[in-house]
C-alpha cells in the first residue's frame, strides 16, 4: 500500500463534458489505477456551472473511485473552478488536467520527479513540432507570453498547461490568489517563481480540436484587462531568493513513460477523444 505521501488528488474542471467526461474519465482512471494504486488517488472534478447531464456523470464516477469527490460552482469560471479543486484536494500530490485531452508522458514523467520539483507545468509552446494549435491561436499565445514578459519579467513560456503541485510548497501561494478565470494560474505561476519554489516546464503535446468558447475579441479583451489587474496584485508580491525555473526535453518525457501493464496500450498514450465543433 502506498503511503500517504505517495497519494495524488487529480483536480478536473468540467463545463458541459457530457459527450466526453465518461469516456476520458474511465480511461485517465485505468491509466491512474496502474500508476497510483486503487485508492492512493481521487478525482476532484469541480462542476463548473454545467447546464447539461455533466453533473449526473461526475457524481456517478466520483461513486465508483472513492475516495473520489465533486465540488460544484454555481456558474463558469476556470480560475475558480481550479482554486477551488485545490483547496478541496485531500493529498500531498495535485495533478491539474483537462478533461478534453492530456500528455500521458507528462503525466509519468512528473509523476516519477515530484520529489525534484514544487511546481511542474507543461507548455505547448516550448516545442512547436508537438503544439496543434491553429497559426492564430499560437499568435495570441505567443503575444500574451510578451506581455508576461514585459510586466512581469517572467521567463518561462507557459502559465496555462497542466500541472503537478507539491501541496506543502503551494497550498498558501494558491489560497492568496485573488485572480480568477484565465488568470488564476498565472498568478500562482507568478507566486511560485517569485517564492523561489523549484519550477520546471515540460513539453507537452497539443491538438486544437473543438473552437473556443469565448468569442476571441472579447477573450482578448478580457485577457488584457485581467492582466492589468494582475500587475496590480503582483506589485506588492517580492521576489524571495534565487530563480528557480528549469526546462527539460522531450525526449525525457517519452524516456519515463510505463513500458509494461495495462496503461501500455499504444491507445492510451494517444491524445484522447473530444467533443470537437460543439
Amino acid at each position: 500500500m502506498a503511503s500517504n505521501c505517495d497519494k495524488c488528488s487529480i483536480v478536473v474542471p468540467v463545463f458541459n463534458e457530457e459527450a466526453i467526461a465518461e469516456m476520458n474519465s474511465r480511461k485517465l482512471a485505468r491509466y491512474f489505477d496502474f500508476i497510483f494504486g486503487s485508492g492512493n488517488w481521487q478525482f476532484v472534478f469541480v462542476e463548473n456551472g454545467s447546464r447539461d447531464s455533466t453533473p449526473e456523470i461526475v457524481g456517478r464516477l466520483s461513486k465508483e473511485h472513492a475516495p473520489s469527490k465533486v465540488v460544484t460552482l454555481a456558474s463558469p469560471d476556470y480560475g475558480n473552478a481550479l482554486r477551488a479543486g485545490i483547496a478541496a484536494a485531500d493529498f500531498p500530490f495535485v495533478h491539474i488536467i483537462n478533461i478534453e485531452q492530456w500528455d500521458m508522458p507528462f503525466l509519468s514523467w512528473a509523476w516519477a520527479h515530484r520529489d525534484e520539483y514544487d511546481y511542474i507545468v507543461g507548455s505547448k509552446r516550448i516545442d512547436p513540432l508537438l503544439n496543434g494549435q491553429s497559426r492564430y491561436r499560437r499568435f495570441l499565445s505567443l503575444g500574451l507570453n510578451c506581455v508576461l514578459q514585459v510586466l512581469f519579467e517572467f521567463a518561462g513560456t507557459e502559465t496555462h498547461g497542466p500541472k503537478l503541485l507539491r501541496m506543502e510548497r503551494v497550498r498558501d501561494l494558491a489560497d492568496q490568489c485573488v485572480m480568477s478565470r484565465g488568470q488564476f494560474d498565472t498568478e500562482l505561476t507568478l507566486r511560485c517563481l517569485r517564492r523561489g519554489l523549484r519550477v520546471v516546464e515540460a513539453p507537452v503535446a497539443y491538438v486544437e480540436e473543438r473552437p473556443p468558447r469565448n468569442l476571441m475579441l472579447r477573450k482578448i479583451v478580457q485577457n488584457l484587462l485581467d492582466v492589468a489587474a494582475l500587475a496590480r496584485v503582483m506589485r506588492g508580491v517580492p521576489q524571495e531568493g534565487f530563480l528557480r525555473l528549469y526546462r527539460v526535453a522531450r525526449e525525457d518525457l517519452v524516456a519515463a513513460a510505463p513500458v509494461s501493464g495495462p496503461a501500455c496500450d499504444p491507445r492510451e498514450f494517444a491524445l484522447p477523444v473530444t467533443a470537437g465543433g460543439r
